[in-house]
């Protein structure tokens, strides 16, 4: 099965359906550009709760070294357990299942899921020391069939589950289609 709408696999523009060529940049149209598999995947999203409160309460140096330090851990624990992971500003998104299917990639979030929100729970001791700030990151997880596809401006691109709506549009590495 193919998914709709064609790039090119060299320079990302979008192409008419039945292009043999780029009309950009000329390069043949393959049949991986044309293609895409549909796999079963988990998506996590971690984000710093109300961080502009943080941001509000710290000098600017001070903010970065702690918002450093949580997308830093959140993705130390979320490659831990097999994600590919896009930071998102205060948090991080990571795909369980795709480029590389997992069968238990739902499993392998779900423990993603605790184990990042004990490493905050770890750092926000210390950030509460120095800083007298609280420091929480909530963490959701969505399960579905995606559309995954080859592009030019990352490896992968995976589509969203048909459930879900609202995604945010700052991804940009990750090419989103309707499923």
């Amino acid at each position: 099965m193919t998914a709709t709408g064609l790039s090119c696999t060299s320079c990302g523009k979008q192409l008419p359906p039945d292009s043999r060529f780029c009309n950009k940049c000329g390069v043949p149209v393959t049949q991986a550009a044309r293609s895409a598999e549909y796999k079963q995947v988990t998506v996590l999203f971690a984000d710093v709760v109300r961080s502009m409160d943080i941001a509000a309460s710290v000098d600017i140096e001070r903010l970065r070294v702690i918002m450093t330090e949580v997308v830093e851990r959140s993705a130390a624990v979320a490659h831990r357990y097999g994600a590919t992971v896009e930071y998102t500003g205060d948090g991080i998104m990571a795909i369980f299942g795709a480029p590389v299917a997992l069968e238990d990639h739902a499993f392998r979030a779900c423990l993603a899921a605790v184990a990042i929100q004990e490493e905050t729970n770890r750092l926000a001791v210390e950030v509460r020391r120095a800083d007298k700030v609280a420091l929480q990151v909530r963490v959701g997880l969505n399960s579905g069939r995606v559309i995954a596809v080859r592009s030019a401006r990352a490896r992968w691109g995976t589509a969203r589950p048909a459930s879900t709506s609202g995604w945010h549009s700052g991804w940009n590495r990750w090419r989103l289609r309707a499923g």
